[in-house]
């Protein structure tokens, strides 16, 4: 089994069951490969955790990129990038943010690389929508993404609407898309289906 096959195994385990209880031995059982050959090819449970990392922000930024080369327009990109998104978050175990962000502070930092491809990607996409007259021109980019990343994680990681028993796509039109609307122009709104919130 290839390297690349065992963090691809990895990755599936942390993200289905959490960080903290899947064990190197477990990977070994599943696997088939010994012991020594896996910390041949990863120091420790951390550098196995780093690498899995670099694959799923990787694989995720290969498939937004592929929903936005097929959409009409930038809302219409961003629409189905979103949706994406939090229907992923919602496959994972919430355990698995919980605990790399507890016991693995530093490590999404090492992997910003990912990160930075994600946020100059999304970016893009506004500036483009601003070009093209689907967005407000005075948005700020950097304003934007730090906002973004604070209604999306209040969704998919904080928990701070779970009292409220509403489903990922309903907190996403409350939140997300209220927001989204709101940096549109008249032009965005009537080229897209953000007029009628109802229909997302």
């Amino acid at each position: 089994m290839s390297k690349e096959q065992i963090v691809e195994v990895a990755l599936q385990e942390f993200l289905k069951n959490g960080i903290q209880s899947f064990t190197i031995k477990q990977l070994t059982d599943i696997t088939k490969v010994s012991t020594k050959t896996v910390y041949k090819l990863f120091a420790d449970k951390r550098a196995l955790l780093r690498d899995c990392l670099n694959k799923h922000y990787h694989d995720l930024f290969i498939e937004l990129s592929v929903l936005n080369t097929g959409s009409e327009n930038e809302i219409d990109a961003f629409l189905k990038i979103i949706h994406r998104t939090v229907e992923l978050e919602f496959e994972v175990n919430p355990l698995f943010y919980s605990e790399l962000n507890k016991y693995y502070p530093g490590l999404q930092s090492e992997v910003s690389n990912a990160q930075g491809e994600l946020l100059g990607f999304l970016t893009n996409i506004i500036e483009q929508g601003k070009k093209s007259g689907v967005f407000l021109p005075e948005i700020n980019r950097e304003v934007f993404w730090i906002t973004f990343q604070q209604l999306y994680m209040g969704i998919t990681r904080k928990q701070l609407y779970r009292n409220l028993n509403l489903s990922g796509p309903e907190l996403v039109r409350n939140t997300v898309m209220i927001y989204l609307r709101g940096i549109c122009t008249l032009n965005g709104l009537q080229k897209s289906q953000l007029s009628n919130l109802s229909n997302l």
